[in-house]
Order: C-alpha cells, then structure tokens, then sequence
C-alpha cells in the first residue's frame, strides 16, 4: 500500500506484514528521512543550493542498540561531489572541463584498513560526443560501443567477452545475448511497450489499462501458448501481479 500527504509526496510503503516504509520531508519537497522496515533510519541534510551534504545512518541492533554512521560530502560551486568522507574512507572525484568523471579514489582510514578496505581508482573515458567508452578498474576495464543513436549495442568485459543488445526502430530493445546465447528476448506492442520478455526458462507478460499504465504482470514457466490463460481458473497464478491506482495517479 501507498501513503501521501497532501502535497502527493510518498510518505509511506506498507507491505503485506503490515510493516511500514516511511518517509518525511522539509519545505521545499526534499527526502529528509526516512525509516525502513529494520528500524534503519535515514537522515539527509542539504545545502543552500539542494545538494546533499550530510548523511546520518542510525542502525537498529537486536539488542536495541543504535550504532551511527556518518557520511559527509564536500562539493564545489557548482555542486559538483568532490569529497565524501565517512569512518573508513575518504572517495575524491575529478571531472574534465565538460563536467564529465574522470575518476573516483579511495583511499581508506586506519579504521577501514582494519576492516581489509584498500586503496583503488577508478578512471572513465569518453569519445567526442560525451558517450562513455570505458571505466578502468583494478579488476579490468570494461568497454562500451553505440550506435549512431548513441544506443550501446555492445558492453566487452574484462575477461572479453561481449554483451550485445539488439534494437529495432529508433532504439527500442528487443534482444540481450552474450557472445550470441541469448539472454533476454523482448517483444512490444505497436505502441512500443513491453509484453513479453523471455529470460531463460522464465516467461513474463505484462498488461496495459487504457491510460497505458501497466496494469498486470506475470511470470511463468508455462510454454507460451498457454500464457494467454493466466486469467483462467485452474492457472496457478500465484506469479500475478496486479496494479491498480487512484485517481490522481
């Protein structure tokens, strides 16, 4: 269940336990904190110009404890993240002159060596239209390749091989495979949406209300000329999912 207040921001998640998600804000519509199921409590501090600059994290133990976990983050004019820094390290960032990361590096505090956190850096790279084309990290570097569309039809990872994703239309996805096995395959409907996805064994369908929004989904194992029963009586459904919605929403 969904809960709003009355300027329609969510303000609570209830699941099927009863148990509550919960979420506060201040006057210019900015998460503030937030309360998960765990008791794990959230807590976000801005600066004038919107950015986050604080981060409080109170932890709930089974002894009723609350340990607490600080993250600070230091930015520039622009509001560009330079710095975050919390007990067990210390990550800084660097841009190019389009604005564009160049590289993130951590390098850890006593308490984080402790804890086996190590020194790394990660650098990205770019072509000339700004689209990225590799991230380099301790492990490898992983690549990546687009279509005129600047639609990424290829991701090469460390160990080589290919991830390929196929396309029709002005960029519509259709098919996933890796090195040619097939991942994911796709179809939609002529307005375009998602219906039906294979991946593996498992089947997903998805259904739309006249306002396009979706209105069911379902995944099965059934062979796919028995999808269209999921509605019918003797069809395990216990993989429905159904949507409904208010009428602002």
């Amino acid at each position: 269940r969904y809960e709003y207040d009355k300027a329609i921001r969510l303000t609570a998640l209830v699941n099927e336990n009863n148990a509550t998600y919960s979420f506060a804000y201040d006057v210019s519509d900015r998460l503030t904190e937030e309360v998960r199921v765990d008791n794990l409590t959230r807590r976000f501090s801005y600066n004038v110009g919107g950015h986050l600059t604080r981060l409080e994290e109170i932890g709930y133990g089974e002894n009723a404890e609350r340990p607490q976990r600080h993250t600070l983050f230091e930015r520039d004019a622009i509001g560009r993240l330079l710095s975050k820094l919390n007990s067990d390290a210390q990550q800084l960032f660097s841009y190019d002159d389009g604005d564009r990361l160049l590289s993130i590096q951590r390098q850890p505090s006593g308490i984080g060596k402790q804890l086996g956190i190590t020194e790394e850096k990660l650098e990205y790279t770019y072509d000339l239209l700004g689209r990225l084309t590799q991230e380099i990290t301790p492990d490898g570097t992983l690549s990546y390749e687009y279509d005129p569309l600047s639609n990424l039809t290829t991701l090469t990872l460390p160990d080589g091989r290919k991830v390929n994703h196929l396309y029709y239309g002005s960029g519509h996805l259709h098919q996933l495979n890796l090195d040619g096995q097939v991942i994911s395959d796709m179809e939609r409907d002529d307005l375009h949406r998602e219906v039906y996805r294979t991946q593996g064994k498992l089947t997903s369908c998805f259904g739309y209300d006249a306002m396009g929004r979706k209105a069911w989904q379902f995944a099965s194992t059934l062979p796919a000329d028995k999808l269209s029963q999921v509605h019918n009586t003797g069809v395990n459904t216990a993989l429905l999912v159904e949507h409904a919605y208010n009428p602002i929403h």
